[in-house]
């Protein structure tokens, strides 16, 4: 398995391209023109870390692309795919909601999407930053999106957020971190 960070132009969000040889998956979909030199035919999914519009506004160019391509999240994930207002993009330049709903698949709580012959993403729920957000389990990875960033405290003044599932999420996430890499949701300036 091979991780490769894309920092895109929106906050300074992260995609991540998770390579496995004969195919790939995608944590988190912005800047499409740097996920795709990256990315083929073989791309067989995308991982949400959460709702919020830095980290998603890429999908619908990808589902033009890949028309069929699944997009594991949770049930509060998906209202936010599906509303402007939820996924914070109704204050950008330009509202996004995902094309097709259909392309959604919900997960639950330590669930496990197969990746590969036997490797697996198992989804851990640590909501605050947002209700929606799911830190993935990888083999020695851990993406956290904005649950857990090192060295920065996580971002709980939006609606919805919740600071003690912010801190209660933080102790799961460490906890999980422990002889893994951690891929946070931003790229802090240098």
């Amino acid at each position: 398995m091979v991780v490769r960070r894309v920092v895109n132009t929106v906050f300074n969000s992260c995609s991540y391209i998770i390579s496995l040889g004969d195919g790939s998956w995608l944590v988190d979909c912005g800047d499409m023109d740097q996920i795709l030199p990256y990315i083929d035919a073989r791309l067989q999914g995308v991982l949400i870390t959460h709702g919020h519009f830095d980290h998603i506004y890429g999908l619908n160019n990808l589902l033009a692309l890949f028309p069929s391509l699944p997009i594991y999240t949770n049930e509060a994930g998906k209202k936010a795919l599906l509303s402007d207002k939820l996924n914070f993009s109704r204050y950008h330049e330009e509202a996004f909601v995902l094309d097709s709903a259909d392309n959604i698949k919900l997960i639950n709580d330590r669930d496990c999407v197969q990746l590969h012959d036997n490797l697996q993403a198992k989804a851990c729920f640590t909501p605050g930053h947002s209700p929606d957000c799911v830190t993935w389990v990888v083999g020695d990875a851990l993406f956290t999106g904005d649950s857990f960033i090192p060295g920065v405290k996580t971002v709980t003044n939006f609606p919805l957020s919740d600071r003690a599932l912010a801190a209660s999420s933080e102790n799961l996430i460490r906890t999980l971190a422990a002889q893994r890499i951690i891929y946070p949701g931003h790229a802090l300036a240098d």
